[in-house]
């Protein structure tokens, strides 16, 4: 038998000439999996490996194959990528998409019972990759759990894909001999708890609805907590139920699911293919009716926006809204479940929901809202969660641990400074972790790289502490340049592992604020959350909800506005989803409610606020009209208090194609908006939009052409078509600088003076380098108000800064590492001339990410 460590790779091996192994990420029974490097390009990709052990078998190396040719049948985002295929030391490999997250089958084993809207989204994802692989006459046959990845997209969107097309079938070409000998009838082939009966029996006419039978068995496990079959007694007692047990009920074992998706199930799982679903398309769109508000009405939780009615009621001796009081449920009594499911909870800690020492449960905003309508039904569920709080605690009682619990008063409602504020993080391992932030911002790094490792050896120091070793050192492997690393944070409580989305940075009233969004206080909704760091990047304050309305909120972007911040983003979900605004005061703390700035409809927004010198602000986002293909750029004014004047208008109505992010910026009378006009999704243009603030497009917008672009003041066209990222810029009196990237193939930069209608210079600032973002240098009290600024952008696996000025990029300067294709960093101007705050988004043993850095920089990069 072959060695173990022959079946190895050497890291720093060369696959063909092109692929450097990195690491080895995983091992199975027929394959390992390696990161590596693409040495042409830079770019991270995962390698698959076939075992040393399995070359002789004929069908195994088909099999292996098979995998890549089926992938590479199918383009889909919801499909794992195969780049390539090749061969190592007679072993054949696979260069494929490298994916960075966890599979279901690892949610599953945290998330007893999922949310129904996460899994809805996941389900619908699979099915839309299913579909693309059933059109191109492919049939996975092994889906499962463990073949389905969850990662995010750029905006930090839940993104499932389907992995290991190994046991593919090509069912249009089952003539085929090779095809026959490796799907001959009686093989059993797949997972044997998501097989279909016709594939259990190991029939050779299995079509594309055993994966529709499949997707259906792992839709009831996400929602219940279990598999449909019991496993524990072997494949031979599985495959006796998959042929004749009873199919389960479902709200059997989750009594809030609606006997619609009873139904639904049975349909789905029909041991007769010819009475299934007959496509992946059909199963989505009756899961959508099964759980959809209508149906959830016959038995539902109580939604969690109610519970600050409630304690609201209780406090204040109103009367209980009726909305509290009716679609409970029919449970007697509240039930148990795993995190996430909407069951119903205690209100009170003494009733057993008290967060555990050291938990990451922190103090959510309360916000007042509109209720919504009264639902029918019995609440006895509900009616003794309130008598239950009302007796053993009172108003006072539930005022006092349920809006302002013990402890955590004076850190929500006392805005302090920043000098008399200590990290909120004090288990054992975080106090080591703080004093080495502290001798880090000294310029004290080696001591501080000692501190980080010395917290490794301390109870639950492992994971930040080596994640913030790892990106601090990376600033120190090579001699500094202009810029040197004085400061490493993760903003998030350290014990929060959810996914997060890329930050977003401001300084209020002379204090760092990190933003970003995650789900980590409730598994169904994604909030903003906001905190203070000092100096050190150490948090000291609570992460506060900042959007605790929002069912779904997606870049949050912070933007000083007097003596408080102004709050934009985008709510993708809820019953009104659209671009918001709102005021936050200086600490963080909400200051006004959320209003609505666009017409509520879902849409992909990517707003921005772009700041007037009367105090008053220029919202800006991108729209689809009339047709999907096209969007367009959408501009609000707003007051200094974020009212809106006026209507919204559009500044563009291209006639083919459109823009998504911008960027835009008020210098003068002039607003400045840099975009990527895309008239194809692979091809897209730069262009720099100037229109006068006294243009009256700004009031009434521009009037469509059927067949012309149509754009209010000047288009500048500053690169040609190409696969461009979306620019960045910053402007001077004298022009605006843009960056952007050539999605892998290197960072670009042009200058363009105001008195010219096209770029003075543009040209490529360094080879590999991707998502650069640009910020201007701050202007001081007779100094020079020309466009420059800092460039922040990664480039081999490095996060790096640069001075940018109308003459050109300066020399970078490592600031951290990364890793996995992130989103564009984060970057602000620090309070001392110099210095500078970057954040961006990571992999941290297993999850998504934020981190933040400050740099002091000498040269250009000062103000």
């Amino acid at each position: 038998m072959p060695s173990q460590n022959r079946s190895k790779v050497p890291i720093g091996t060369v696959l063909e000439g092109k692929f450097r192994i990195t690491q080895e990420i995983g091992r199975g029974g027929m394959a390992a999996i390696y990161e590596a490097e693409n040495v042409d390009i830079g770019k991270r990709v995962a390698v698959k490996i076939l075992a040393d052990e399995l070359l002789s078998s004929h069908v195994v190396r088909e099999r292996f194959m098979r995998e890549a040719r089926a992938a590479a049948a199918i383009r889909s985002p919801f499909i794992c990528e195969v780049y390539d295929v090749g061969m190592y030391d007679d072993r054949p490999f696979l260069v494929m998409e490298l994916l960075e997250g966890e599979s279901l089958y690892d949610r599953m084993t945290r998330v007893r019972q999922m949310p129904v809207e996460s899994t809805v989204k996941i389900a619908t994802q699979v099915a839309r990759g299913l579909r693309k692989a059933h059109e191109a006459g492919i049939v996975h046959r092994d889906l499962k759990p463990e073949n389905i990845f969850l990662t995010r997209d750029e905006d930090g969107e839940l993104l499932a894909k389907l992995v290991d097309f190994g046991l593919a079938k090509f069912y249009e070409t089952a003539s085929d001999e090779k095809n026959v000998r490796l799907t001959r009838e009686g093989a059993l082939f797949g997972t044997p708890a998501y097989m279909s009966p016709e594939q259990a029996k190991g029939q050779g006419e299995v079509d594309h609805r055993a994966d529709l039978w499949a997707l259906g068995c792992i839709i009831y496990e996400c929602l219940t907590g279990q598999t449909v079959w019991n496993v524990e007694q072997g494949v031979a007692m599985i495959l006796a139920q998959i042929a004749g047990a009873p199919i389960p009920v479902p709200s059997k074992l989750r009594p809030d699911l609606p006997p619609s998706f009873d139904e639904w199930f049975q349909r789905a799982l029909d041991r007769d293919p010819t009475r299934r679903f007959q496509t992946s398309q059909a199963l989505i769109d009756s899961l959508l009716r099964a759980l959809g508000p209508e149906a959830q009405r016959m038995r539902s939780p109580l939604p969690s926006e109610l519970e600050g009615h409630l304690v609201d009621a209780l406090v204040e001796g109103r009367p209980l809204p009726d909305a509290a009081l009716h679609g409970a449920g029919t449970d007697a009594t509240p039930r148990s479940t795993e995190p996430g499911t909407g069951a119903l909870k205690p209100l009170n800690p003494a009733f057993g929901d008290a967060p555990f020492a050291g938990s990451s449960q922190e103090p959510q905003s309360v916000q007042p809202t509109s209720l919504p309508p009264p639902r029918k039904g019995a609440g006895t569920a509900i009616a003794w969660l309130l008598g239950a709080a009302a007796v053993a605690l009172g108003g006072y009682a539930v005022w006092l641990y349920v809006l302002h619990p013990p402890g955590l008063t004076s850190e929500t409602h006392a805005a302090t400074s920043e000098a008399e504020r200590e990290p909120v993080e004090t288990a054992p391992y975080a106090v080591v972790i703080n004093e080495a932030q502290r001798l880090l911002s000294t310029g004290e790094h080696e001591p501080a790289i000692a501190k980080l490792k010395e917290a490794l050896d301390l109870q639950g120091g492992k994971i930040v502490g080596q994640s913030l070793l790892a990106h601090t050192e990376a600033a120190f492997e090579e001699p500094p340049g202009d810029c040197r690393l004085v400061g490493m944070g993760r903003p998030r409580p350290f014990e929060v592992m959810d996914p997060a989305s890329y930050p977003a940075l401001v300084i209020s009233q002379g204090t760092l604020l990190a933003a970003w969004t995650d789900m980590h206080q409730d598994g169904r909704r994604r909030h903003a959350y906001v905190a203070m760091l000092d100096r050190a990047m150490r948090r000291i304050s609570p992460a506060l909800n900042i959007t605790p309305e929002s069912s779904s909120t997606i870049s949050p972007a912070l933007h000083p506005a007097g003596d408080d911040l102004a709050l934009i983003y985008w709510e993708s979900g809820g019953k009104e989803p659209g671009v918001y605004v709102r005021r936050l005061e200086a600490d963080g703390r909400i200051a006004s409610p959320a209003r609505l700035l666009s017409e509520a409809r879902k849409d992909k927004y990517y707003p921005t606020l772009a700041p007037l010198q009367d105090g008053g602000f220029v919202a800006l986002w991108s729209e689809r009209k009339n047709k999907a293909t096209v969007s367009d750029i959408v501009v609000r004014r707003l007051d200094a208090d974020l009212n809106p004047l006026g209507n919204m208008v559009a500044l563009t109505a291209f006639a083919k194609g459109g823009v998504s992010h911008t960027s835009a910026t008020v210098v003068g009378d002039t607003l400045f908006v840099a975009l990527r006009h895309s008239p194809t999704p692979a091809q897209g243009n730069i262009q720099l939009l100037r229109v006068p603030l006294s243009a009256p497009e700004l009031s009434s917008g521009v009037t469509p052409h059927p067949r012309q672009d149509v754009f209010a003041g000047e288009l500048v066209q500053v690169h040609g078509p190409g696969p461009h990222s979306e620019p960045n810029l910053v402007c001077g009196d004298d022009g605006c600088l843009l960056v952007w990237d050539e999605e892998g193939a290197g960072a670009l930069a042009a200058f363009v003076p105001h008195d010219k209608k096209e770029p003075l210079w543009h040209r490529e600032f360094a080879p590999e380098a991707i998502r650069p973002t640009v910020v201007a240098v701050p202007a001081t009290a007779g100094g020079s108000t020309g466009a420059r600024g800092m460039v922040a952008y990664f480039a081999g696996s490095r996060l790096r800064l640069a001075p940018i000025h109308r003459d050109g990029v300066g020399p970078s300067s490592i600031i951290s590492r990364v890793s996995g294709f992130q989103p564009r960093p984060a970057l602000t101007a620090g309070t001392a001339p110099g210095e500078w705050i970057v954040g961006w988004r990571d992999y941290e043993a297993g999850h998504l990410e934020i981190f933040v850095a400050r740099a002091a920089c000498q040269g250009a990069g000062r103000r």
